[in-house]
Protein backbone atom coordinates (compact mmCIF):
# COMPACT_ATOMS: atom_id res chain seq x y z
CA UNK A 1 0.00 0.00 0.00
CA UNK A 2 1.46 3.36 -1.05
CA UNK A 3 0.48 6.52 0.82
CA UNK A 4 1.32 10.15 0.06
CA UNK A 5 2.23 12.13 3.17
CA UNK A 6 3.62 15.56 3.98
CA UNK A 7 6.54 15.04 6.32
CA UNK A 8 9.55 16.64 7.96
CA UNK A 9 12.69 14.63 8.74
CA UNK A 10 13.29 14.57 12.49
CA UNK A 11 16.23 12.18 12.39
CA UNK A 12 18.29 10.19 9.89
CA UNK A 13 20.50 7.20 10.74
CA UNK A 14 22.76 5.10 8.53
CA UNK A 15 21.60 1.55 7.83
CA UNK A 16 24.21 -0.44 6.01
CA UNK A 17 26.49 0.96 3.34
CA UNK A 18 23.98 2.88 1.25
CA UNK A 19 20.64 2.96 3.11
CA UNK A 20 19.25 5.15 5.86
CA UNK A 21 16.48 4.89 8.44
CA UNK A 22 14.43 8.07 8.76
CA UNK A 23 11.99 9.35 11.33
CA UNK A 24 9.43 11.70 9.83
CA UNK A 25 6.79 13.76 11.54
CA UNK A 26 3.91 13.79 9.08
CA UNK A 27 0.72 15.77 8.85
CA UNK A 28 -1.38 12.72 8.02
CA UNK A 29 0.04 9.98 10.27
CA UNK A 30 2.06 11.68 12.98
CA UNK A 31 5.50 10.25 13.62
CA UNK A 32 6.56 7.39 11.36
CA UNK A 33 9.71 5.42 10.62
CA UNK A 34 10.75 4.71 7.06
CA UNK A 35 13.70 3.17 5.28
CA UNK A 36 15.16 4.88 2.24
CA UNK A 37 17.23 2.52 0.11
CA UNK A 38 20.38 3.48 -1.77
CA UNK A 39 20.16 7.09 -0.65
CA UNK A 40 23.92 7.41 -0.08
CA UNK A 41 24.74 6.44 -3.65
CA UNK A 42 25.87 9.36 -5.80
CA UNK A 43 23.19 8.61 -8.37
CA UNK A 44 20.31 8.52 -5.88
CA UNK A 45 17.43 10.86 -6.70
CA UNK A 46 16.09 10.63 -3.14
CA UNK A 47 19.01 12.23 -1.27
CA UNK A 48 17.29 15.56 -0.64
CA UNK A 49 14.31 13.76 0.95
CA UNK A 50 16.61 12.42 3.67
CA UNK A 51 18.15 15.72 4.78
CA UNK A 52 17.40 16.58 8.43
CA UNK A 53 14.65 19.21 8.72
CA UNK A 54 13.70 18.88 5.04
CA UNK A 55 9.96 19.22 4.42
CA UNK A 56 8.67 17.03 1.59
CA UNK A 57 5.72 15.35 -0.04
CA UNK A 58 6.71 11.70 0.33
CA UNK A 59 5.51 8.53 -1.39
CA UNK A 60 5.62 5.87 1.31
CA UNK A 61 5.17 2.14 0.87
CA UNK A 62 3.65 0.70 4.04
CA UNK A 63 4.08 -2.93 5.02
CA UNK A 64 0.50 -3.97 5.73
CA UNK A 65 -1.71 -1.62 7.76
CA UNK A 66 -0.90 1.90 8.91
CA UNK A 67 -0.64 0.58 12.47
CA UNK A 68 1.51 -2.43 11.65
CA UNK A 69 3.78 -1.25 14.42
CA UNK A 70 6.52 1.30 15.06
CA UNK A 71 9.16 -1.38 14.47
CA UNK A 72 7.75 -2.27 11.05
CA UNK A 73 8.82 0.80 9.11
CA UNK A 74 7.65 1.82 5.70
CA UNK A 75 9.84 2.50 2.71
CA UNK A 76 10.30 5.79 0.87
CA UNK A 77 9.79 5.16 -2.85
CA UNK A 78 9.58 8.73 -4.14
CA UNK A 79 8.55 12.27 -3.43
CA UNK A 80 9.41 15.92 -3.89
CA UNK A 81 11.03 18.44 -1.58
CA UNK A 82 8.80 21.33 -0.57
CA UNK A 83 11.25 23.26 1.61
CA UNK A 84 14.85 22.45 2.50
CA UNK A 85 14.89 25.30 5.05
CA UNK A 86 18.23 26.40 3.63
CA UNK A 87 18.45 29.32 6.05
CA UNK A 88 18.98 26.84 8.88
CA UNK A 89 22.05 25.41 7.20
CA UNK A 90 24.05 28.64 7.08
CA UNK A 91 24.85 28.86 10.81
CA UNK A 92 25.75 26.30 13.45
CA UNK A 93 23.42 27.80 16.05
CA UNK A 94 20.36 27.74 13.81
CA UNK A 95 20.95 24.10 12.85
CA UNK A 96 21.65 23.17 16.46
CA UNK A 97 18.40 24.73 17.70
CA UNK A 98 16.54 23.02 14.87
CA UNK A 99 18.02 19.66 15.88
CA UNK A 100 17.08 20.26 19.52
CA UNK A 101 13.44 20.98 18.71
CA UNK A 102 13.18 18.03 16.32
CA UNK A 103 14.65 15.75 18.99
CA UNK A 104 12.22 17.13 21.57
CA UNK A 105 9.25 16.39 19.31
CA UNK A 106 10.64 12.93 18.56
CA UNK A 107 11.08 12.12 22.25
CA UNK A 108 7.69 13.50 23.32
CA UNK A 109 5.47 11.80 20.71
CA UNK A 110 4.47 8.25 19.76
CA UNK A 111 4.28 6.72 16.27
CA UNK A 112 1.05 6.87 14.29
CA UNK A 113 -0.72 9.50 16.38
CA UNK A 114 -1.36 12.38 13.96
CA UNK A 115 -1.75 15.84 15.42
CA UNK A 116 -2.03 18.58 12.81
CA UNK A 117 -1.21 21.34 15.33
CA UNK A 118 2.11 19.65 16.12
CA UNK A 119 2.97 19.40 12.42
CA UNK A 120 2.14 23.07 11.85
CA UNK A 121 4.14 24.01 14.95
CA UNK A 122 7.17 22.10 13.67
CA UNK A 123 6.95 23.59 10.18
CA UNK A 124 6.43 27.10 11.53
CA UNK A 125 9.27 26.75 14.03
CA UNK A 126 11.77 25.72 11.35
CA UNK A 127 10.70 28.60 9.12
CA UNK A 128 10.98 31.08 12.00
CA UNK A 129 14.44 29.81 12.95
CA UNK A 130 15.73 30.62 9.47
CA UNK A 131 15.42 34.37 9.99
CA UNK A 132 14.80 35.02 13.69
CA UNK A 133 17.27 37.21 15.55
CA UNK A 134 17.49 34.53 18.25
CA UNK A 135 16.86 30.94 17.10
CA UNK A 136 17.28 29.68 20.66
CA UNK A 137 14.33 31.82 21.80
CA UNK A 138 12.25 30.42 18.92
CA UNK A 139 13.10 26.91 20.07
CA UNK A 140 12.29 27.65 23.73
CA UNK A 141 8.97 29.30 22.88
CA UNK A 142 7.98 26.43 20.61
CA UNK A 143 8.97 23.91 23.27
CA UNK A 144 6.54 25.53 25.71
CA UNK A 145 3.80 25.50 23.05
CA UNK A 146 4.48 21.83 22.32
CA UNK A 147 4.27 20.93 26.01
CA UNK A 148 1.00 22.83 26.28
CA UNK A 149 -0.43 21.01 23.23
CA UNK A 150 0.54 17.69 24.82
CA UNK A 151 -1.22 18.59 28.06
CA UNK A 152 1.85 19.66 30.06
CA UNK A 153 1.39 23.43 30.01
CA UNK A 154 3.78 25.15 32.42
CA UNK A 155 1.23 27.73 33.56
CA UNK A 156 -1.06 24.94 34.78
CA UNK A 157 1.73 23.17 36.67
CA UNK A 158 2.76 23.78 40.26
CA UNK A 159 6.21 24.71 38.92
CA UNK A 160 4.70 27.98 37.63
CA UNK A 161 3.75 29.08 41.13
CA UNK A 162 7.21 28.22 42.39
CA UNK A 163 8.90 30.48 39.84
CA UNK A 164 9.79 33.95 41.00
CA UNK A 165 7.96 36.94 39.58
CA UNK A 166 10.91 37.90 37.38
CA UNK A 167 11.06 34.46 35.74
CA UNK A 168 7.32 34.41 35.13
CA UNK A 169 7.49 37.85 33.53
CA UNK A 170 10.32 36.72 31.25
CA UNK A 171 8.27 33.73 30.09
CA UNK A 172 5.21 35.91 29.47
CA UNK A 173 7.42 38.29 27.52
CA UNK A 174 8.69 35.35 25.46
CA UNK A 175 5.09 34.43 24.64
CA UNK A 176 4.51 37.95 23.28
CA UNK A 177 7.75 38.00 21.26
CA UNK A 178 7.16 38.16 17.50
CA UNK A 179 10.51 36.71 16.44
CA UNK A 180 12.02 40.06 15.47
CA UNK A 181 15.13 41.65 16.96
CA UNK A 182 15.21 40.08 20.39
CA UNK A 183 14.44 42.46 23.23
CA UNK A 184 16.19 40.14 25.68
CA UNK A 185 19.61 40.53 27.21
CA UNK A 186 22.02 37.57 27.11
CA UNK A 187 21.37 37.09 30.84
CA UNK A 188 17.60 37.01 30.29
CA UNK A 189 17.94 34.53 27.43
CA UNK A 190 20.12 32.28 29.60
CA UNK A 191 17.54 32.48 32.43
CA UNK A 192 14.68 31.53 30.10
CA UNK A 193 16.77 28.67 28.72
CA UNK A 194 17.43 27.30 32.22
CA UNK A 195 13.75 27.46 33.19
CA UNK A 196 12.38 25.86 30.00
CA UNK A 197 14.99 23.11 29.80
CA UNK A 198 14.58 22.30 33.49
CA UNK A 199 10.82 21.97 33.05
CA UNK A 200 11.18 19.88 29.88
CA UNK A 201 13.58 17.54 31.70
CA UNK A 202 10.72 16.48 34.00
CA UNK A 203 9.15 14.66 31.06
CA UNK A 204 12.28 13.13 29.53
CA UNK A 205 13.96 9.95 30.80
CA UNK A 206 17.39 11.26 29.75
CA UNK A 207 18.90 14.54 28.49
CA UNK A 208 18.59 15.49 24.84
CA UNK A 209 21.64 14.46 22.82
CA UNK A 210 21.53 17.80 21.02
CA UNK A 211 21.81 19.65 24.34
CA UNK A 212 24.79 17.54 25.37
CA UNK A 213 26.45 18.37 22.03
CA UNK A 214 25.64 22.07 22.54
CA UNK A 215 27.34 22.04 25.95
CA UNK A 216 30.44 20.40 24.48
CA UNK A 217 30.50 22.94 21.67
CA UNK A 218 30.21 25.85 24.11
CA UNK A 219 33.03 24.39 26.22
CA UNK A 220 35.23 24.06 23.14
CA UNK A 221 34.53 27.66 22.15
CA UNK A 222 35.39 28.87 25.64
CA UNK A 223 38.66 26.93 25.78
CA UNK A 224 41.85 29.00 25.32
Amino acid sequence: MIETVHGIVLRAEDSGEFDQRLIFYTREMGKIRAKIAGVKKNASKLRSLALPCAESRVLLYLHGSKRAGPRDPGKVVGGEVLDLHLGLRTEWDRMLQCAAFCETLDRMTHPFYPHREEYELLSGTLSAMETAASPVLVRLRSTLILLKNLGYGLRHHTAWKNLGGRKRELLLKLGRWNGGPADFSPEETAEIKRVVESYLAEYLPSPLKSQEFERKLEAARAAP
